[in-house]
């Protein structure tokens, strides 16, 4: 199971008896804790150790930032320390930091605040005044700075305790928020679909309600009980009665039966030749009558009020139909 990794990040020999706490606590919690003196990170001959260090950022998940009153080694080609550069390291790549700063350093810090452009001010908490400006950055940070006084390893490590319970109940909460979110942006989705389904209504009310049939016309069920039964690649589409039998016509080949010699008079009749050079046979297409209005208008309808049975076709041999022949209109 992978564990997070947490990057501790100080000057090593004035604050040594600190690492050596936050590796016992890091563990302890089950994280895996990154320190360069343990061999953590993975050096290579192609670059500077500190490239090394720096690298290793990106594999970590949290940094641990220790700053006490030595400013330790320079970072090359730059004013600021490698743990400093280790830090805004961190911060760019938006990795979660926590910052802990000496008691004394930060009680000095205010007097360097005020006095700062003063020429000879000697400061007692700390080698170099460096630490100093780069506190001042790091509260004029916007975001992700947070930063804690400690005196103590046990100060430090109890404040750590309770910001990572912190972050772990944070990260459930969120996880638990995403399934709300996901809801609240289809029910977003609905809504606009919706919005925009009364905005058609509205603007084609003016035809007297034929909105909602075209709507319900574009997806009547019995096109395509009509388009599967035929046997038919294509979509199908007609309105009255008229259209109908002349795409089964033209198309399928079907005739029109007369209505006095429907099976059942509540379902319309076409027939086509289907025979063969041994047997001869047709088929026999039922619609429900009820489908269409008496002027021959088809009726809209929604596919949940479809019925299956409404629709069906039938292959017969005339030979099985007495005195059928006489009756086929071709």
């Amino acid at each position: 199971m992978a564990r997070p990794r947490v990057f501790v990040s100080s000057t090593y020999y004035d604050l040594k008896v600190i690492r050596e706490d936050l590796d016992r606590f890091i563990t302890s919690f089950g994280y895996e804790p990154v320190r360069h003196e343990r061999g953590h990170i993975s050096y290579g001959k192609e670059e500077k150790p500190e490239e090394y260090a720096y690298r290793e950022i990106d594999y970590c998940d949290i940094l641990v930032s220790v700053i006490g009153g030595k400013f330790g080694t320079a970072a090359m080609g730059s004013d600021y320390s490698i743990s400093q550069q280790e830090l805004k390291k961190a911060h760019e790549l938006g990795k979660q930091v926590y910052i802990f700063v000496d008691s004394n350093v930060l009680s000095e810090f205010k007097y360097y605040q005020a006095n700062k452009d003063v020429k000879g001010v000697k400061y007692t908490a700390v080698n170099d005044s460096r630490v100093y400006s780069f506190l001042e950055e790091i509260y004029a940070l916007p975001k992700g700075n947070p930063i804690f006084s400690f005196e103590t390893g046990t100060d430090l490590t109890t404040v750590l305790r309770e910001q990572l319970a912190g972050l772990f109940q944070r990260l459930l909460v969120e996880d638990s928020n995403k399934i709300q979110t996901s809801l609240t942006h289809e029910l977003q989705r609905s809504l606009q679909t919706v919005d925009q389904l009364v905005k058609f209504l509205t603007d084609e009310k003016t035809k007297g309600g034929t909105a909602v049939q075209e709507i319900l016309f574009s997806n009547h069920p019995l096109f395509e009980s009509v388009r599967g039964l035929t046997r038919t690649k294509y979509r199908v589409y007609f309105t009255n009665l008229i259209e109908f039998n002349s795409w089964l016509d033209a198309s399928r080949g079907f005739t029109p039966i007369e209505e006095t010699e429907w099976d059942d008079p509540g379902f319309m009749e076409w027939v086509r030749d289907i025979s063969g050079k041994n047997k001869k046979e047709i088929e026999l297409l039922w619609v429900k009558k009820e489908l269409f209005l008496e002027d021959g208008q088809l009726k809209p309808l929604s596919p949940a009020s479809w019925k299956d049975d409404w629709v069906r076709i039938e292959r017969r041999e005339t030979s099985k139909i007495s005195n059928f022949d006489e009756d086929i209109p071709f």
